[in-house]
C-alpha cells in the first residue's frame, strides 16, 4: 500500500489578474523507501505541487483533490491535525537554506526546535539528540557549530542543517525542493550521497524536485515530468531514459550534454517558452512547443496512454489513429510500444 497517494490534485492562484492554474490534475502515489523524481523546467509546477500535499502556500491559492497520508486527507484535514503530520510525518528541505534558516537563531536551536515543537523533551535531552542530528548529516565540530549562525555556514553546511531539521522527527517521507541547486558540483554530489545514505539505514521515502535530469538519473528509481501544471511521463528511471515517450522527454534529454558526446555537436534546446498558467492552452499544454504537433493536440487534451510496464505518456501520437510517418517518433519506434488509452475514444481524428 502506498504511503502518500496524490489524486487529482488541482492548485489555483486567485490575483488581480485573474486565476493562475499552476497545478491541473496531477495524480501519483509513493510507495515506502521509494525516491520518487519530479522534474520539468521552471514554472512547470513541480515546487507549487509538494508545497499544495501540506498546504504550504499562501491565502491566495485554493487546493482541491485528494493526497492520502495512511487514512487522513492532508486537502480536508484540519490546520491543528496538519501541523502534526508537518515535520513528524513529512517533512520538506527547501531550495534556499539561507532564507528558509532564521538568520537571528543559532542553527542548534533551530533543528532543536523542530523536535521540541513535536514532544515533550530535556533540555539535555534535546541538546544530545541535536548534536547527533548534526554528527549524522556530516556537519564537522558539532559542538561548536550548535551555537553558529547560519551565515556563519556554507551553503553546503547550511543545506545540510536543513536535512538534519528535516530527519529530526525521523518522518516518514522527506520532500526535498531542489536542494542542490544553488551548489558547485562537489557539495552537489556529497548531499546526494548523504540522502541516499540516509534514506539507506532509515528506510524513508523521498520526492526529490529538479530541473536536473542527471540528478534524478542518479538517485532516483521513478521520474514524474511534468510541464504545465500537469504529469506528461511517469516511468521507472531506467525506462524513461532508454525509451522516452513524450516529445517534451524527448527534448529535454536531446538539450542536455550527456558523456561520450562529440565536443563538436550542439545540444538541442526546446524552441519557446513555457505556457502563461493563466491562460493556458485548450489541448497538450506542450503543443505551442512540440515538433511533432497534430491538429488535435490543439484543441482536445490527451488522456494517459500505457506505453510500458508502470509507463504512462500524455500524448496522442499512442493513439491508434496516429498516422505511422517519420515524424511520429513513437509510431516507428519499436522499443516503445503504444499500450491501450485510459480515456475513451474519440471521434476527432488525428491529423496533420
Amino acid at each position: 500500500m502506498p504511503v502518500l497517494e496524490v489524486r487529482n490534485l488541482e492548485t489555483s492562484f486567485f490575483t488581480q489578474d485573474g486565476e493562475i492554474r499552476a497545478v491541473r490534475g496531477v495524480s501519483f502515489s509513493l510507495e515506502k523507501g521509494e525516491t520518487l523524481g519530479i522534474v520539468g523546467e521552471s514554472g512547470s509546477g513541480k515546487s507549487v505541487t509538494v508545497l499544495s500535499l501540506l498546504r504550504l502556500l499562501g491565502d491566495s491559492a485554493k487546493t482541491q483533490g485528494q493526497v492520502w497520508f495512511h487514512d487522513q486527507d492532508l486537502v480536508k484535514l484540519p490546520k491543528p491535525a496538519l501541523r502534526n503530520i508537518r515535520g513528524r510525518g513529512i517533512s520538506m528541505i527547501f531550495q534556499d537554506p539561507m532564507s528558509s534558516l532564521n538568520p537571528l537563531l543559532p542553527v542548534g536551536h533551530q533543528v532543536g526546535e523542530m523536535i521540541s515543537t513535536h514532544r515533550r523533551i530535556r533540555r539535555n535531552e534535546l541538546y544530545q539528540e541535536v548534536m547527533g542530528l548534526l554528527a549524522e548529516v556530516k556537519i564537522p565540530e558539532p559542538e561548536k557549530r550548535y551555537h553558529a549562525y547560519p551565515h556563519e555556514f556554507s551553503g553546503g553546511m547550511r543545506q545540510r542543517a536543513m536535512i538534519a531539521m528535516a530527519l529530526a522527527c525521523k518522518p516518514e517521507i522527506i520532500i526535498a525542493d531542489e536542494p542542490t541547486t544553488a551548489l558547485d558540483v562537489t557539495i552537489q554530489n556529497q548531499i546526494l550521497s548523504l540522502l541516499k545514505n540516509i534514506q539507506a539505514e532509515m528506510g524513508m521515502s523521498i520526492i526529490f524536485i529538479t530541473h536536473d535530469l542527471g540528478v534524478v538519473a542518479e538517485l532516483c528509481s521513478r521520474i514524474i515530468v511534468m510541464y504545465g501544471g500537469m504529469i506528461l511521463e511517469e516511468a521507472g528511471a531506467e525506462d524513461l531514459f532508454s525509451r522516452p515517450a513524450h516529445p517534451y522527454t524527448l527534448g529535454l534529454l536531446n538539450s542536455m550534454p550527456h558523456l561520450g558526446m562529440d565536443k563538436s555537436q550542439k545540444l538541442k534546446p526546446i524552441p519557446g517558452s513555457p505556457p502563461d498558467m493563466s491562460h493556458v492552452p485548450a489541448g497538450c499544454p506542450f503543443s505551442p512547443r512540440c515538433a511533432y504537433v497534430r491538429r488535435i493536440c490543439l484543441v482536445k487534451a490527451p488522456g494517459f496512454y500505457t506505453v510500458g510496464n508502470k509507463h504512462r505518456s500524455l500524448c496522442w501520437l499512442h493513439d491508434g489513429q496516429a498516422p505511422k510517418t517519420p515524424d511520429n517518433p513513437f509510431a516507428l519506434n519499436n522499443s516503445v510500444t503504444p499500450g491501450n488509452s485510459v480515456v475513451p475514444a474519440l471521434n476527432l481524428a488525428v491529423t496533420e
